[in-house]
């Protein structure tokens, strides 16, 4: 009988090629940008390279220092005693790293041998940020605990390949503005199209041997900023209210500060994603940040999903004569709508295939563009390097073609059955 219904659902397909190709190119073009939509959303928000554990991280960006006497805000990280404080007494943390501020992002990396220059991202961690998140390394290691105060470097391959055209580059030299460090690793890089502040470099040197060099830390203020792994995602916020416990608790240590109130920017990896803090860690809407993914996506798959209702109700009109001779020759009303469906999920299937292909075409070809329409004005400068991991996600994948199936279905039986509720034989007489 399955068979019967899709050999008849092929040869429709075969007569009625005007709608055929009208309806897999609405299908395709549906998925294609909702797909487009989602994987964007994805590479902001899945476990992803080397950022595996981001329900359950916390980052301890700023603190605002709020003058009432003056009306005069003051903004920075935290100190190495908070830090030193936190690592004591927070209960709910599994691991911590560090990473300094106020500090050019962009650095002359220079090859000290054959004085090969380039100018990129540099960032300075402490050892346990090679802990909390999983770089693959290709040569070498993390630097230490006992490396910390030693100007060593851990460098990516896309940077060994521009200094020394190879990989296997441990031991070497490099000049990070105008200081020499020493090469000790070499990871594959993060892809740029996650647009992350975490794990985006191109090389990290030790942050306790820069701050030796700068020192600005102050008593409550300071420039390091802390990424925090709860045990659990169900800890996240247990462990967000237990540092602000630890760090009210710390500025009661101090003199001098009546006047002011701390304002702490703990922020969760989604927040992060959707924009919900801008530099200073104030909250911005949580609606704004989320519906412009949602509206796009409700767009994409439920528009093209109205479109093909119209075209199905007309469609039906025009096979009144077809249900009427079937049915006088003894086909139920279930046996029709079964028909119906059936050349539905054909179309619907054949359709998914191609706009999943575009879907990977598209996010491919036009990630930038598609970020800075959803993200306008966060994102800045091409990205690259987007992986597998990043565009072949099962449950991505299987979550729109249900939700695509369910729509067409639904776009094929709501008028399917509204004209076979009528009466065919009265609905032919009008036709003649």
């Amino acid at each position: 009988m399955i068979r019967q219904f899709f050999r008849q659902a092929w040869t429709m397909m075969k007569q009625q090629r005007l709608f055929t190709v009208m309806y897999i190119a609405g299908t395709a073009i549906s998925i294609a940008m909702a797909m487009a939509v989602i994987i964007t959303l994805y590479i902001k928000l899945g476990p992803l390279y080397p950022e595996y554990n981001r329900d359950r991280m916390l980052s301890f960006v700023w603190i605002q220092e709020y003058h009432k006497s003056d009306d005069y805000s003051e903004f920075g990280a935290t100190t190495q005693r908070l830090v030193d404080a936190i690592k004591k007494e927070a209960k709910h943390i599994d691991k911590m790293c560090i990473r300094l501020t106020g500090i050019p992002s962009e650095q002359i990396i220079t090859n000290i041998k054959n004085e090969t220059e380039t100018i990129e991202e540099a960032a300075y961690v402490d050892s346990e940020y090679w802990n909390l998140f999983d770089f693959r390394f290709i040569h070498g290691h993390g630097f230490t605990a006992q490396e910390e105060y030693e100007p060593v470097a851990v460098v990516t391959t896309t940077l060994a390949d521009k200094l020394f055209a190879r990989h296997d580059i441990c031991g070497e030299h490099v000049s990070i503005d105008n200081t020499q460090h020493k090469i000790v690793g070499v990871v594959e890089p993060a892809a740029t199209g996650q647009e992350s502040g975490h794990t985006s470099s191109d090389i990290w040197a030790p942050a306790y041997y820069r701050d030796k060099l700068m020192n600005e830390d102050k008593d409550i203020i300071g420039n390091k900023q802390i990424f925090m792994l709860a045990k659990s995602a169900h800890e996240v916020d247990a462990l967000k209210n237990e540092i602000k416990d630890i760090f009210n608790k710390y500025i009661q240590q101090f003199s001098g500060y009546g006047d002011s109130e701390f304002h702490l920017s703990l922020i969760k990896h989604w927040e992060n994603a959707f924009q919900l803090y801008n530099t200073f860690g104030q909250e911005g809407s949580l609606y704004n940040g989320i519906a412009k993914y949602l509206y796009a996506i409700l767009a994409f798959l439920f528009i093209p999903a109205l479109n093909l209702c119209g075209m199905i109700s007309t469609r039906m009109n025009n096979r009144l004569d077809e249900v009427g001779v079937r049915r006088a020759y003894g086909a139920t009303t279930r046996h029709i709508i079964s028909q119906v469906l059936y050349e539905n999920l054909l179309l619907t299937f054949v359709g998914a295939a191609i706009g999943l292909l575009l879907s990977y075409l598209l996010v491919a070809g036009g990630y930038d563009w598609i970020i800075t329409l959803l993200d306008k004005g966060i994102h800045t400068g091409p990205t690259t390097g987007l992986t597998m991991e990043m565009l072949l996600n099962p449950t991505v994948v299987a979550i729109v073609l249900l939700i695509t199936m369910v729509l067409n279905i639904a776009s094929a039986l709501i008028p399917t059955v509204l004209a076979l509720r009528g009466n065919i034989i009265e609905a032919l007489y009008h036709r003649r």
